[in-house]
């Protein structure tokens, strides 16, 4: 068996003990904050070895599943979908150097998902969390020259904070957080903050007619500029062939 079977393996055994501590968790009816079984136990539950056990869970804890504290034990973790931000983070600057479709594939995901909650929010949102959107919206008018990245993604939340769905506020603030590391390679947007206001300001026209269409109409547009700035990104220079290279020593 070559090295690189072996190391194949050897992720194989730890990525099935790691499926195996989640299912542990799960049977056992296990919430966040609760302690696991220790090692032994779950060497015995397992019936794997130390290392096995450490390593799978050393790999839990590094996806927010679990959490170490030492002195203390281990216990269930929140689990965060922030987890996957350096790997999306990964592709879509991967994607800015090549065919752009990972870009693409990220915005086209958040702006599905905000296009079906800005039509629950039109229908849900009441008069008080119009309010709290006009503040941010002030704010952002006040300060967009400055602090527009800011506002801007609070007025987002409070679009959908009221509807209660945390994982979709978890993807948004994910994807969000991701397309903003990237602003440097995407160029500057080409609207400025009078037009983001004034975007901004028909979505909460719409959301006050209690108009799901047109709300999700604004959000749609809300994305255009996004869309434009990845279409403007510079074509890959096609890849050097690698037939015939090797690896030294």
């Amino acid at each position: 068996m070559s090295i690189l079977d072996k190391s194949s393996d050897r992720r194989t055994t730890a990525q099935a003990v790691q499926e195996r501590v989640v299912e542990l968790i799960v049977d056992r009816g296990l919430v966040t904050g609760a302690p696991l079984p220790t090692e032994p136990e779950i060497m015995n539950a397992l019936g794997v070895s130390r290392n096995s056990v450490r390593e799978a869970l050393k790999g839990l804890q590094a996806l927010g599943i679990v959490e170490i504290r030492h002195g203390y034990g281990t216990f269930v973790g929140a689990a965060p979908l922030r987890a996957m931000e350096p790997a999306l983070l990964l592709h879509a600057r991967i994607s800015g150097k090549g065919d752009r479709r990972s870009l693409h594939d990220m915005v086209e995901i958040r702006a599905l998902l905000e296009n079906g909650l800005i039509r629950r929010s039109a229908v849900e949102l009441t008069g008080e969390h119009i309010a709290a959107l006009e503040l941010e919206l002030a704010a952002l008018e006040e300060h967009g020259e400055t602090e527009q990245a800011k506002h801007d993604h609070r007025f987002h939340e409070l679009l959908y904070e009221p509807l209660g769905n945390q994982m979709a506020l978890e993807l948004i603030g994910m994807f969000w957080d991701v397309y903003h590391q990237l602003e440097g390679e995407l160029g500057r947007p080409e609207t400025n903050a009078a037009q983001t206001v004034h975007e901004h300001r028909q979505i909460i026209e719409a959301l006050r007619a209690r108009d799901p269409e047109r709300a999700a109409e604004m959000i749609d547009r809300h994305f255009a500029d996004v869309r434009a700035r990845i279409d403007r990104l510079p074509a890959a220079a096609p890849a050097e062939p690698t037939a015939g290279r090797g690896f030294s020593g």
